[in-house]
């Protein structure tokens, strides 16, 4: 299961700094009104909201990291994979914890069956 956690950490850290960095350069922009991009005549409830619609999407990829990784974990282990990738999506990284402490608690659950079978 470390694997698996580096892994994902391999892909949401990168991710998740691209989406600060992103986010950050979008404030800067928003602060400066969009002219660069849209020119000084554009009404401002167009620049907002190319602003708000800009923001959403890259926001988001880091859910959707969290969301595929959970998607092939459950995938690896036969679960329900289209449930597991949602509740990713939505849950963000409380989605990949609760993941992990029930598949830890599952492969130490059948750890112990296993030992009382063979105690027998």
């Amino acid at each position: 299961m470390r694997k698996e956690i580096e892994t994902l950490a391999i892909w949401f850290i990168p991710v998740y700094i691209a989406v600060l960095i992103v986010n950050v350069l979008m404030t800067s922009f928003l602060d400066r009104g969009f002219d660069v991009i849209l020119g000084e005549g554009a009404p401002l409830s167009i620049r907002l909201s190319s602003y708000l619609h800009i923001m959403r999407l890259t926001g988001f990829a880091d859910n959707l990291v969290v969301g595929i990784w959970l998607f092939f974990q459950a995938k690896k282990r036969d679960g329900r994979k289209a449930l597991w990738f949602l509740f990713g999506l939505f849950a963000h990284l409380f989605a990949a914890i609760i993941y992990v402490v029930l598949t830890l608690f599952e492969e130490q659950k059948a750890s112990n069956i296993s030992l009382k079978q063979d105690a027998l």
